[in-house]
């Protein structure tokens, strides 16, 4: 095979050859399906170079990817992907914020998480910044909401080190490489100095790059560059800005950034038809407005699928439209200041303000949600099957009425009646959302109809721009010599063939002589799965994810299950091969923690999914031990307590490793079903029933199996004591529920997908709380919380009504909002401590990380928060059965905490997930009661 020799060249962890990994690389965020050869994770520029001396020996492309989250088809491809995502990830803050230096693999919205201390952020604000990478980001030019045309990647550039397809590496920061790249690369340098002199020597073609510009437009080369700059270096650099990856890798870039002002004004102005709309956009662009956003009606009467909406969508008009405006300044005087004139002169624009311009945070994102939900809203009501499609074009905002007007008939002729146009109006860019069925040839003729009355509407009518944000991409390539003409479309060529004469880079991407090329390679689309059809394979999910360093992602479970179901309708050979591998990196390695669900746009929890392959995986021996572990529950948890502490006493006398040599193997035989071993299990708890902690307002105390098997520090003491004193001192009654051993949440069983052992598990639990709680009376409180958020959350899958009946009339309190209302006005001052804090999966889904933080800080004196905190993977016992994935999980949160100081103590909220840390950090982790604990107590 043409690619054996880059197993000799790389560890075998790198090169990814077998079917189910290539096909889960053939997708992107993009319409498109292509399935590369090989996929290799190069990490270092060595290996780069050594991947593209590979591909030119071979003649084959290579892609260069990072999130995956193209929407025009750019990080697909049928040659070499080459995923930069581990060993990218690099930065360094300069002149105290001024700039920021990164390399590909940096996420968007973590740049300027690290630029926040300094109230910098980068000009590029895409609408997936929380998922792309910079690497995409640069090499699609993006901007968004307030990059307007000079914040946008392009002229925020500063700096950029690039390794060319000959392997060669520059880097426009250094001064002696300006001439080394005269000499050593004569051919390009000299060429794109000649292309230079001619655009200057034809007037005509340098107006046409002058005028394209005056708008935002990614359409093809930063034709620009050669107006700009007159070195070739600096050419050829502000090139690769929109060049898609395909004149070279882009291994380093430096970005000026701009102000962050920490204070913002948020208000909605309804209007009564586009005109008006419109004709409000100048005054708000010329008033300061940071954004100013344009919905149309479609837009609005989406509000009605929202908790809460700020109008009554109800009463609209056909026709109208709104604008989204932000004010941004240093003081709240500042933005308040800047409102004022437009509440005056609303009435005189013919519009309607939306209960005011809002400071508070809660208000704004309110107001926010309308525009942000949009993609969410459309890629949710779609007809399951169909794709989502989103473009987004480019007028002078003066031709935006009669521009709006004509795509509603273009999409009421090619019959795509859900379509949604919003935009970034003082910009004059506008974006479209629309469902559409590419399963059919009926359905690509009309999206190919579509786009061709689009291109010819806004080249020939209106002189826009047909990419203004969103990359040229397969999708657009073939209208590329539309919009520019034929000589500067040749010249875009000739670029092309002086920096990669073998067309190894990205081939077919942005340039492609096939004028079909953007109907061809579509991605299917099958149903699988209700819970999952809707998803539109975006990417945003993959940054939560536990096992995306380790296995799958949730959008490569989703890709290869719809593959998976392709070849089932079409009977192919390899499809038991490839369930056979995807029992493992997509079933049997996914923490099912649901933090995808947060991420995703259209609201899909992968974990559901995962659940239900679980459960048709059983078989009907293992559902009836399942079914016997519930009803020998008691006797389970005491079995579990006598194993940890025998493994206690084996540590004691050193002997350990007589039992995790035969568990690991044991492990590994039995397919992962019995745990490994692990040095970080505490000992044995004990908990009685029918406890009673405390006196004064009675609660009903909750205790999880977890608790009432593992001791809560390693000086052997139960969670449940240390609770029992801060009741005692706290004036409020705890009360264990009579035969608790006997109970539990039901996650263990289904997580696994046990959903019978589930049913019986939950209602025997109900049942004995709702009887504690007095009918529902009392609330509860619950110790560990991923009990808690199963406990809240578990409503949708009771089926039977009675016990739903009960479940309805409980109230669930979690620990932490729990021990934050008994001492949040306690007059104790802070333990002089430092403590770092590990939120849980559910802690995060049930935002109380905010409330955390106040509980831990009213407790210690330093607080820390992992700026990469996640799921830490362990996901109940999946971290003893398969501890690969703990691992990969707690990696990069793991790695902020080795920075903190020695003697520094770890805090969360269940106790498996602080095995999980303690394993991944070295350092102790307890819970966060321990903390309030002794706070109460002033134990130093």
């Amino acid at each position: 095979m043409e690619h054996n020799q880059l197993l000799e060249k790389f560890k075998l962890n790198q090169v990814k050859t077998k079917l189910i990994d290539r096909l889960a690389y053939a997708h992107d965020a993009s319409i498109y399906r292509l399935i590369p050869q090989v996929v290799v994770k190069p990490q270092t520029e060595s290996e780069i170079i050594e991947l593209l001396k590979h591909a030119r020996e071979i003649g084959t492309g290579i892609t260069f990817r990072a999130g995956g989250t193209s929407l025009s088809g750019q990080s697909v491809g049928e040659g070499i992907i080459a995923e930069i995502l581990n060993g990218w990830t690099g930065f360094k803050i300069i002149d105290k914020g001024a700039a920021i230096k990164m390399q590909p693999g940096v996420i968007g919205d973590h740049a300027n998480r690290y630029l926040a201390p300094y109230g910098r952020k980068i000009g590029p604000d895409p609408a997936s910044i929380k998922a792309a990478r910079m690497g995409g980001i640069v090499s699609n030019n993006a901007s968004g909401m307030n990059s307007g045309i000079g914040l946008n990647s392009y002229y925020t550039l500063r700096g950029m080190r690039l390794i060319l397809a000959n392997g060669n590496v520059y880097n426009s920061e250094n001064e002696a490489d300006y001439d080394r790249f005269l000499n050593n690369e004569t051919k390009l340098a000299r060429g794109l100095a000649d292309l230079r002199q001619r655009i200057f020597r034809d007037t005509k073609l340098q107006s046409k790059i002058e005028h394209k510009y005056r708008i935002k437009n990614t359409l093809g080369y930063s034709l620009n560059a050669f107006l700009d700059f007159e070195h070739p270096l600096d050419i050829f650099t502000h090139l690769q800005v929109g060049g898609e990856g395909t004149l070279a890798f882009i291994s380093e870039m430096v970005l000026n950034t701009l102000p962050d002002p920490i204070y913002k004004s948020t208000g909605l102005i309804l209007f009564d038809t586009l005109t008006d709309t419109c004709n409000a956009i100048p005054f708000l662009k010329d008033a300061g407005a940071s954004a100013v956003e344009l919905m149309d009606y479609n837009s609005l009467t989406t509000a009605k699928y929202l908790d809460d909406p700020p109008y009554n969508p109800d009463d609209l008009k056909p026709g109208s439209a709104a604008l989204l405006c932000e004010f941004q300044k240093d003081s709240l005087k500042e933005v308040e200041t800047q409102a004022k004139p437009i509440k005056r002169k609303i009435g005189k624009m013919k519009g309607q303000l939306v209960s005011g311009f809002f400071t508070d945070e809660t208000s704004r994102l309110k107001l926010w949600t309308i525009r942000k939900s949009l993609f969410t809203t459309v890629g949710s009501l779609r007809k399951p099957g169909t794709s989502v499609i989103t473009e987004d074009i480019c007028f002078d905002v003066e031709k935006l009425p009669d521009v709006i007007d004509d795509l509603h008939r273009i999409f009421a002729k090619w019959n795509t009646s859900d379509a949604v146009i919003f935009g970034h109006a003082k910009d004059g860019n506008l974006h479209f959302v629309a469902s559409i069925d590419l399963e059919t040839a009926e359905g690509v003729e009309a999206y190919e109809g579509m786009l061709d009355d689009i291109g010819d509407m806004t080249v020939n009518k209106y002189d826009g721009s047909l990419k203004a944000e969103h990359g040229t991409g397969r999708n657009m390539a073939p209208y590329l010599e539309q919009e520019w003409g034929s000589d500067l479309y040749e010249i875009m060529w000739e670029i092309k063939g002086l920096a990669d004469p073998g067309n190894i880079l990205n081939p077919g991407v942005l340039l492609n002589r096939d004028k079909k090329v953007h109907i061809k390679s579509l991605k299917p689309m099958p149903l699988i799965n209700p819970k999952v059809d809707l998803c539109v394979e975006c990417g945003f999910c993959e940054p939560t994810c536990p096992s995306r360093d380790f296995t799958f992602t949730p959008r490569d479970r989703i890709t290869v299950a719809r593959e998976i179901r392709q070849m089932e309708i079409a009977d192919h050979p390899d499809r038991l091969a490839l369930i056979k591998d995807y029992n493992f990196l997509g079933t049997d390695t996914c923490a099912v923690d649901g933090l995808c669900e947060l991420a995703c746009p259209v609201n899909i929890n992968t974990g559901g999914f995962v659940k239900e392959l679980r459960f048709d995986g059983h078989t009907n021996q293992q559902r009836k031990i399942a079914s016997w572990t519930v009803d020998y529950f008691a006797g389970i948890q005491k079995m579990i307590r006598f194993v940890l502490n025998a493994q206690q006493v084996a540590k004691y006398f050193g002997i350990q490793h007589l039992l995790a040599g035969p568990m690991n193997w044991i492990n590994k035989k039995t397919n992962h079903t019995i745990p490994t071993w692990n040095k970080n299990l505490p000992t044995g708890a004990r908990v009685r029933s029918q406890e009673v902690y405390g006196s004064g307002t009675p609660m009903v105390y909750y205790t999880s199996c977890i608790n009432r098997t593992f001791n809560s520090t390693g000086k052997k003491t139960s969670l449940t004591d240390i609770i029992g004193q801060i009741a005692a001192i706290c004036d409020v009654q705890l009360i264990i529920p009579e035969r608790i051993d006997e109970s539990c949440c039901g996650t263990p069983y289904s997580s696994k997908g046990f959903n019978a052992a589930y049913d019986k598990m939950v209602s025997k639990s109900l049942k004995m709380l709702y009887e504690t709680s007095r009918q529902g009376k009392l609330p509860i409180i619950v110790d560990t919380s991923p009990c808690t958020y199963q406990f809240k959350s578990m409503g949708e899958n009771l089926t039977d009504p009675e016990i739903h009946s009960m479940w309805e009339q409980m109230t669930f309190v979690d620990i932490v909002p729990f021990l934050l209302n008994l001492i949040k006005d306690r007059p104790e001052q802070p333990l002089n401590r430092e403590i770092v804090l590990h939120p849980t999966c559910s802690t995060q889904k049930m935002d109380e990380v905010p409330a955390m933080i106040e509980l831990a800080q009213k407790c210690a004196t330093e607080v820390h928060v992992p700026e990469d905190y996640g799921c830490c993977g362990f996901a109940g016992d999946r971290g003893m059965l398969i501890p690969e994935l703990t691992a990969s999980a707690t990696r990069p949160e793991a790695e902020n905490v080795k920075k903190l100081t020695s003697g520094i103590m770890g805090i969360s909220s269940s106790r498996t997930c602080e095995i999980g840390m303690i394993t991944a950090t070295g350092i102790d982790y307890e819970s966060i009661a321990v903390l309030v604990r002794d706070y109460l107590t002033q134990i130093k």
